[in-house]
């Protein structure tokens, strides 16, 4: 049995487990805003149309200059992706043969993208009694150590941990003594807030921010996403990009997306209103349910053998949770359910109390 290694793909996960397919289904697996896109997607979806024809600016320069306005930085620490992940795979030519560390549980992404560049991974532990946090001496040792670099995911992907600011400037002053790198994912930082973003620090030469736009604004099937860096850094990862890498299209919606921020505010304030519903019905339950910051959460039932039992059950009724199987650390022990709209969460509520019963 091979089951798909990323959320979001609920009829390949069907045919994986060999189950028939419900009539309706809830995907909690995929972690993009319920709501769906800004309202201006909509409003300017047919005039987009017309513009398919034209060959997308390469360098993305509108977009580009609406990123560096609301980071404060540069238009030359601009780099734009066919989302994160191709960012993600192109930067990591940049450490060919050197150590990489990843933080676990983590997006599988970070090691496929390290591994698949000629890197070295060096695997780092967290756990439910630390609070899924990382050893602060262990992860100083290893920064530095000349040369490495480290994957930090924050929020974390799956638990939807936040690590404080003061902890990622401390290792970002680590790594610029001993010429290490700090990689950040912030795909989730804007489900807790831009405050908790150390995008002011883009000028280091030490520190790369990856940030996604298909989760807040819900566009993921348009595959968008940005990272910040020094004007070197953004140089030497852009020559290993193809021309119009970027679609004419996503970057029109990117260019429209960013500068609602009515649909931002409101996007984080249902999410944290949900996320705390869904938590407190669980935990009644008796369930462990991660302190999450993100627009998902990780669950585990009072009983961690019958965590199986639960995914099977819900998958039945069409409520599709995200497997842990290819977490390390978590082994298929816990779920990770996405915040979706108040309805979904009441039918997810439901579900899980009747099997509880």
């Amino acid at each position: 049995m091979t089951l798909p290694s990323h959320g979001a793909n609920p009829l390949q996960l069907y045919e994986s487990l060999q189950l028939q397919v419900p009539g309706h289904l809830i995907d909690f697996s995929e972690n993009s805003m319920p709501s769906g896109p800004p309202e201006v997607v909509g409003e300017q979806w047919h005039d987009w149309y017309k513009a398919a024809s034209s060959y997308p600016d390469p360098e993305g320069r509108r977009l580009k200059k609406l990123i560096a306005e609301k980071h404060r930085t540069d238009e030359s620490q601009v780099l734009l992706g066919n989302g994160a992940a191709e960012l993600m795979m192109t930067v990591l030519r940049l450490f060919q043969g050197k150590e990489v560390g990843v933080i676990h549980p983590a997006f599988s992404e970070y090691e496929r993208v390290i591994e698949a560049n000629g890197a070295r991974v060096r695997h780092f532990y967290t756990n439910e009694s630390t609070g899924w946090l990382p050893d602060d001496q262990d992860i100083q040792r290893f920064l530095a150590e000349p040369g490495n670099a480290l994957f930090v995911c924050n929020p974390n992907n799956p638990t939807g941990i936040r690590l404080d600011r003061r902890t990622l400037i401390n290792w970002l002053t680590t790594v610029e003594r001993s010429g290490s790198t700090l990689l950040i994912d912030e795909a989730f930082i804007d489900m807790a807030g831009e405050e908790y973003s150390i995008s002011d620090y883009t000028g280091s030469p030490s520190l790369i921010i990856f940030r996604s736009m298909t989760k807040m604004y819900s566009i993921a099937g348009l595959r968008l996403g940005y990272l910040l860096a020094n004007t070197s850094t953004v140089k030497k990862v852009s020559t290993f990009l193809p021309h119009w890498n970027v679609n004419q299209i996503a970057l029109l919606a990117g260019e429209a997306v960013i500068q609602d921020l009515t649909y931002t505010e409101k996007a984080r304030d249902f999410t944290s209103a949900e996320r705390l519903r869904v938590t407190s019905a669980l935990r009644q339950l008796d369930f462990k349910v991660s302190a999450s910051e993100a627009n998902y959460l990780l669950i585990q039932p009072p009983d961690p053998m019958q965590t199986e039992d639960l995914w099977h059950t819900l998958l039945k009724e069409g409520l599709v949770l995200r497997h842990t199987y290819n977490y390390r650390v978590l082994d298929g022990r816990w779920l990770r359910a996405g915040i979706k709209g108040h309805e979904q969460n009441t039918q997810l509520i439901g579900a899980i109390s009747r099997w509880a019963q």
